[in-house]
C-alpha cells in the first residue's frame, strides 16, 4: 500500500475493545481462545511426572501469543504508515521553516550579542569612572581633614608636598587627572593661606615668649589679642577647606548616558556545559563508561563453543564476566 492510498482510504476508528474483538477472531480461526487456555491451565497437574505436558501447554500459549502479536502488527501498520506519511509531509515544511528561521536567527543573535557587549562595556566604563571619582573624593576629603588637624607649618608643608605628588599620578586618575588637578587647586590655595596664618601664629608665639621673658605685659597682651584674631581665621579656614572638598564630592561631573538599541523581550538564558578536565569529571562521577556491546557479543560468539566444550559456567576476560544463564 502506497502513502497516497493510505491517506485516501479512510481508516477505521479503533478502540481497545474493537482491537480485542479482532484479535479474538484471529485466535478463533487458529482454533485457539483465551478461555480454552484458561481451562487447560486449570487442569494441569504441576509435578515432576508432568513436565512434558506443562512444557507443551506453555508452547501452545506462546503460539497463541505469536498469533496475536502478528495480527497486532498487521492492524497497526496502516495507522503507522499514515503517521509516517503525515510526519514526512510536515517535515517538508518544517525543514523549510527551520532554514528560514536559522537564516534570520543567526544575524539576530549576533546583533543582540553585540548590543549586550556594548552595554557590558559601557557599564564597566561607568564603574571605572566611578572608581576614579571615588578615589578623587576620598583623597580630597581625607586631606582636608589632615589640613584641619595640622598644628604647625611644617605639617602643612608636608601635606602640600603629598598633594603635589598625588596630582601627578596619571596611572591612578587617568583621563580625569586634569579635573582632579583643578579641584585640588582650590584646596591647595586654601592650604597656602592656612600655612601663612599658621606661620604668623608661630611668629606671634615666639614674640609672646620674648615679651614674657622681658616681663613686658603690655606687649604680651597685645600679641595675645593678635593670636586670637589669627587663630579665629585659622579655624574658619579649616571649615572652608573641608566644605570645599565636600562640595566638590557632591558636584562631581555626571557622565554622559549612552543609549543602546533595546533587545526585545522573550529571550531565554540557556545553560550549556562543556568538559574542561576529564580526569576531575571522572573522579566526580560525571562521566560514564559504556560497554562496547557489539565487540563483547563478537567475543562471546567466537568463544562460547570452546567454553561449552570445557563445560565452563563463567569466564572473565578483559574486565567482562561471561556466564551461563540456564533457560528451560
Amino acid at each position: 500500500m502506497t502513502d497516497n492510498q493510505t491517506l485516501d482510504k479512510p481508516l477505521q476508528s479503533l478502540t481497545p475493545e474493537i482491537v480485542k474483538s479482532k484479535l479474538q477472531i484471529v485466535l478463533t480461526k487458529a482454533e485457539q481462545s483465551i478461555q480454552a487456555l484458561h481451562d487447560a491451565e486449570s487442569k494441569l497437574v504441576y509435578n515432576e511426572d508432568n513436565l512434558e505436558s506443562i512444557k507443551l501447554f506453555i508452547e501452545n500459549c506462546k503460539t497463541a501469543q505469536k498469533t496475536v502479536d502478528a495480527e497486532r502488527v498487521k492492524l497497526k501498520e496502516p495507522y503507522l504508515q499514515g503517521g509516517r506519511t503525515v510526519d514526512a509531509g510536515a517535515k517538508l515544511l518544517s525543514t523549510d521553516l527551520d532554514a528560514i528561521i536559522l537564516k534570520a536567527n543567526m544575524p539576530y543573535q549576533k546583533l543582540c550579542k553585540e548590543v549586550a557587549e556594548k552595554e557590558r562595556l559601557a557599564e564597566a566604563e561607568k564603574q571605572r569612572i566611578a572608581t576614579i571619582r571615588t578615589n578623587m573624593d576620598n583623597f580630597k576629603l581625607t586631606y582636608s581633614v589632615k589640613i584641619a588637624d595640622a598644628k604647625t607649618s611644617t605639617e602643612l608643608t608636608s601635606i602640600e608636598r603629598l598633594i603635589n605628588l598625588e596630582t601627578g599620578n596619571k596611572n591612578k586618575y587617568q583621563e580625569l587627572l586634569p579635573e582632579f588637578v583643578e579641584d585640588c587647586k582650590a584646596i591647595r590655595s586654601l592650604l597656602t593661606g592656612q600655612k601663612e596664618k599658621v606661620r604668623i601664629l608661630e611668629d606671634l608665639e615666639k614674640q609672646q615668649q620674648e615679651a614674657s621673658k622681658n616681663n613686658d605685659d603690655g606687649a604680651f597682651l597685645e600679641i595675645e589679642e593678635k593670636k586670637e584674631q589669627v587663630l579665629a581665621q585659622v579655624e574658619e579656614n579649616k571649615v572652608i577647606i573641608q566644605e570645599t572638598a565636600s562640595n566638590q564630592a557632591q558636584q562631581a561631573a555626571s557622565s554622559v548616558t549612552q543609549v543602546f538599541a533595546k533587545i526585545p523581550k522573550g529571550g531565554r538564558r540557556i545553560w550549556q556545559w562543556e568538559m574542561t578536565d576529564e580526569k576531575t569529571a571522572t573522579k566526580s562521577g560525571l562521566t560514564l563508561v559504556v560497554p562496547n556491546e557489539e565487540k563483547i557479543k563478537e567475543i562471546l560468539s567466537n568463544k562460547r563453543d570452546e567454553w561449552n566444550k570445557k563445560e565452563l559456567q563463567e569466564f572473565t576476560e578483559g574486565g567482562i564476566r561471561y556466564f551461563v544463564e540456564q533457560r528451560y
